[in-house]
């Protein structure tokens, strides 16, 4: 039984789009009453969800939310840096990769140029303002709103003068970053320092990840448009695909370990 489950989670997670029970009996080969048996068992453990009217099945946020939050940030690291490389190479400044966890954003790793002749920005690792840092809001602006309210409780600290603190001016910045795709923190919480980050969406969950970069204010805003947000744009879809993949093999090790026991 353990086996045919995880070769229906390995048949959903692989589908481009909702499966139904037909099309899981054509993958898989199995008895029709053993698929719905299991998919039954699939769905009350949350690993599964019903769409299109109890027709059609998606990973479960549960199965999904296990793979991603539960990741170690070795594991996240390990599946884009590549990704975060090319950002150092191609941008010519410092790429960080972000992620939420416990109602915070944490930086949790950083890539400087190697060119001693450019001076960059080291931003540090560890915890990130929600209403303030780029990677920040990138996850704040596309993760579940349940998630959202934990993430931007408490009172937030004005950093400088740009630095954004009512929190109606912050919904609205948030509102802005969903039409436009990417966050900036211009000068918010040190001036002459601007950043910008697009948010890692990983299927349901929205943005739990997000990746940028961060330099002198002049060298950021000149290039923008023209040759940051293309680039960006393009690495964080690699990075997506990245995490998603070494994501459901995880939570796949995690079920089979769970019945097992």
């Amino acid at each position: 039984m353990q086996e045919r489950l995880i070769q229906l989670l390995e048949s959903v997670a692989g589908s481009a789009k909702p499966v139904s029970a037909n099309d899981l009996a054509q993958m898989t080969k199995l008895p029709r009453a053993t698929i719905y048996r299991n998919l039954s068992s699939l769905l009350d453990c949350g690993f599964l969800d019903e769409v299109d009217d109890g027709k059609r099945y998606v990973l479960g946020i549960r199965f999904v939310k296990i793979a991603l939050t539960g990741k170690s940030d070795s594991h996240v690291i390990k599946a884009v840096m590549a990704m975060i490389h090319r950002l150092v190479i191609d941008i010519g400044e410092t790429a960080y990769l972000a992620r939420y966890r416990g109602g915070r954003v944490d930086l949790i790793h950083i890539e400087t140029p190697s060119d001693p002749a450019i001076p960059y920005i080291y931003p540090g690792l560890g915890i990130r303002p929600a209403h303030a840092c780029s990677s920040a809001k990138a996850i704040a602006a596309f993760i579940l709103p349940e998630l959202r309210e934990e993430l931007l409780a408490g009172e937030p600290h004005g950093f400088t003068a740009n630095t954004l603190t009512d929190a109606s001016q912050i919904a609205t910045e948030l509102e802005q970053v969903r039409r436009s795709g990417y966050a900036l923190c211009d000068g918010e919480i040190e001036e002459g320092v601007t950043s910008v980050a697009v948010p890692i969406n990983v299927d349901r969950l929205g943005s739990i990840f997000s990746m940028g970069v961060v330099g002198p204010t002049n060298r950021i805003k000149t290039h923008l448009h023209s040759r940051i947000l293309p680039i960006l744009m393009e690495e964080n879809i690699r990075a997506a695909a990245a995490i998603q993949h070494c994501s459901i093999v995880d939570a796949e090790r995690v079920h089979s370990e769970a019945l097992a026991n």
